[in-house]
C-alpha cells in the first residue's frame, strides 16, 4: 500500500483546489485498491460537511398554490364610475384564469411524481435494460419500475427511485456526485461507485454488492457500510441480516431468464416465480412450503418453472379461478 495521503490533500481534492502534482499524488495512491476505503470515507465525511443543493419541489409547489389563493382575493381598488363595468370585466376573465392556472398546479402537486419523473419499465415476464443520463446503466428484472427525473440529474446528488428488481452499474462523475437509490419502507442507498443489485417489494428489501462500496440508510435512522459480496436482506418485519455469499451469480440469474436455487425454500420460489411472471402461485400446505430445492433452470414463463416444478418435486399444479396451487401430487412415491 502507498504512503497514506493526508486528510487535507484529499478534502482539497474533493474541493478542485489541488496543484497538478497533489492530483498525480491522488491517482497515484487511488491505483492501489486498498486505498479505496479510507478514500471513500473521507469523501462521505466532506460530503457531509458541503451538503449540495436540493430543489424542494412538492414546498415549492404549495408555496406556489399559496400565492395563487392569495392574490385571488386581493382587494379591489376604486375606479371612476365609468371604467367600473369594463373592470369588472377584466377582472372576470383574470380569476378565470387564476382559477384555471390553480387547478393545473393542484392537478401537478396530486400528480407531481408523474410530472417530476418519468418511469422506466419492465413488462411481466422480460427484463428490460437503460442507460441514464450521466451514463450509468441500469437493467430491471421483470415487473419493476425506477423513476429518474424527466430533467436530468443537474449537477447535485443523482436520485432514483426503485420498485421491483434492478442491477447498477453507476458512473463516477466529475463532481464525485453521489447516486442515490430510494426503496419501500424508508430504505436508501448511497453509492460511492459501484456495480449491485438492489431488490424492493413488499416482502422486503434485499441489497448486493458486486463492486466498490455504498452506504445504506436504514428506517429509525441505522446506517451502514457494505463491501462487495455483502448481501443485506430484511424481512416483512424488518430484522435484516448482513453476510457474505460465496454465489454472487445467484443475484444476476435472472438477466438470462434463469432462476437460481441453493437449497431454497419452495415457498421462496413461488414467490420469485410471482414477482417475475406476476401470477398468484399459492401452496396452501405449510409443510410442502417448507421443502427444498436446488439447481439452475431457465424459465421464460410461468408455465416453463412450474413444470420444472412439478417434475423434481412430483407436484400437482392446480388452476384455480383466482389463483394456481401447488400439491404433493397423490402418486409421488414418498408421499403419506
Amino acid at each position: 500500500m502507498k504512503e497514506s495521503l493526508s486528510k487535507d490533500v484529499l478534502f482539497d481534492f474533493f474541493d478542485g483546489r489541488t496543484t497538478s502534482i497533489q492530483r498525480k499524488l491522488v491517482e497515484d495512491w487511488l491505483a492501489d485498491p486498498q486505498n479505496e476505503e479510507l478514500y471513500y470515507r473521507y469523501l462521505d465525511e466532506w460530503e457531509s460537511r458541503h451538503p449540495q443543493f436540493s430543489p424542494q419541489v412538492e414546498s415549492a409547489l404549495s408555496e406556489y398554490i399559496a400565492l395563487i389563493n392569495n392574490e385571488a382575493v386581493d382587494e379591489e381598488i376604486p375606479f371612476p364610475q365609468a371604467e367600473t363595468r369594463q373592470f369588472l370585466i377584466l377582472k372576470s376573465a383574470w380569476l378565470y384564469s387564476a382559477v384555471a392556472a390553480c387547478l393545473l398546479i393542484v392537478a401537478g402537486f396530486v400528480f407531481r411524481k408523474e410530472l417530476i419523473y418519468k418511469s422506466l419499465t419492465s413488462e411481466n415476464g422480460r427484463i428490460a435494460s437503460y442507460q441514464l443520463s450521466d451514463g450509468t446503466t441500469v437493467v430491471l428484472n421483470a415487473n419493476s419500475v425506477l423513476r429518474v427525473p424527466r430533467l436530468g440529474f443537474g449537477s447535485g446528488n443523482r436520485e432514483v427511485m426503485l420498485e421491483g428488481e434492478a442491477e447498477f452499474k453507476v458512473v463516477h462523475t466529475e463532481r464525485d456526485s453521489r447516486f442515490i437509490v430510494r426503496m419501500d419502507k424508508d430504505y436508501l442507498i448511497e453509492v460511492l461507485g459501484t456495480e449491485f443489485v438492489a431488490f424492493s417489494r413488499e416482502r422486503g428489501t434485499k441489497v448486493f454488492l458486486t463492486k466498490g462500496k455504498v452506504k445504506l440508510s436504514l428506517p429509525k435512522g441505522k446506517q451502514l457500510y457494505m463491501k462487495p459480496g455483502n448481501l443485506f436482506s430484511t424481512e416483512k418485519n424488518g430484522q435484516f441480516t448482513l453476510t457474505s455469499s460465496a454465489t454472487p451469480a445467484r443475484f444476476v440469474a435472472w438477466k438470462q431468464d434463469m432462476f437460481y436455487f441453493d437449497n431454497t425454500l419452495l415457498s421462496e420460489a413461488v414467490e420469485q416465480m410471482n414477482d417475475r411472471f406476476k401470477v398468484d402461485v399459492r401452496i396452501l400446505d405449510p409443510v410442502l412450503g417448507k421443502r427444498r430445492i436446488g439447481g439452475v433452470y431457465k424459465a421464460k414463463q410461468a408455465d416453463d418453472l412450474l413444470a420444472i416444478l412439478s417434475e423434481l418435486l412430483h407436484l400437482e399444479v392446480v388452476k384455480h379461478n383466482e389463483f394456481i396451487e401447488l400439491r404433493t401430487s397423490v402418486t409421488n412415491p414418498n408421499h403419506e
